[in-house]
């Protein structure tokens, strides 16, 4: 999706009053994208008398970015509008961290098994 000038891969939409099953659901798919090397711009709608609630609403957008810790830094947010965004863009230095560790080897599957029939 194109936002004025810049590519964001993943849009998570949610309102100030989000479940915390679809919170969590939600968490995960931004450590997807953000993994993935994509920005993520987490959007919270507000309508009509939800607007008295835009201090939840920036306290969520808070706690969205403080669980996704080091793996994103803040580009850009917008709390003053009837959508609340930010722009989480992916650390380059702890996805290249990920990517240098060595993954654990599977072991061979050289004992089978086989039924004798």
């Amino acid at each position: 999706m194109v936002w004025g000038c810049e590519l964001v891969a993943g849009t998570i939409n949610a309102m100030y009053n989000i479940d915390q099953h679809d919170y969590s659901v939600r968490l995960k798919a931004a450590q997807k994208f953000l993994k993935d090397g994509d920005k993520v711009k987490v959007i919270v709608n507000l309508k009509g008398r939800e607007n008295e609630f835009r201090n939840i609403a920036i306290a969520l957008l808070r706690r969205f970015q403080e669980e996704i810790g080091e793996l994103a830094t803040e580009e850009s947010k917008n709390f003053r509008e009837r959508n609340i965004f930010i722009i989480l863009a992916p650390n380059k230095a702890v996805l290249q961290k990920a990517q240098d560790q060595p993954k654990k080897r599977e072991k061979p599957a050289s004992t089978e098994i086989s039924a004798g029939v």
